[in-house]
């Protein structure tokens, strides 16, 4: 379940990397347009984060069991994510902080 959770919030923040970069979300979330570096910082920062939970998976464990465990993970990401800036698009950086919490937590629970 650790496991997991670490995986999930990894690409939860990934995928609000990625809809900040776009901008139809920077509007709602921001209520502006970032500008160009900083909207391409967010789309690298994103996919990062993605191949980073992706590369996880891949170290800890058989592989082709890993590679399905992220992708239910990722589908999970992308549920969360999708409802997140439909319906509580103004607690935004509240969702951000309580991922982070939830990363920090259970990565140092897997080290121990």
């Amino acid at each position: 379940m650790i496991f997991f959770l670490l995986i999930w919030s990894l690409n939860s923040l990934g995928f609000f990397a990625l809809a900040c970069s776009m901008s139809k979300h920077q509007k709602q979330l921001f209520q502006q347009e970032l500008n160009t570096r900083t909207t391409q910082l967010t789309a690298l920062v994103g996919w990062c984060s993605l191949v980073s939970a992706l590369l996880i998976c891949l170290s800890l464990g058989t592989p082709s069991n890993n590679i399905s465990y992220w992708f239910g993970a990722l589908t999970m990401a992308a549920l969360t994510v999708g409802l997140a800036i439909s319906y509580i698009a103004p607690y935004f950086w509240k969702c951000i902080g309580t991922l982070v919490l939830v990363l920090i937590i259970s990565y140092i629970t897997l080290l121990n």
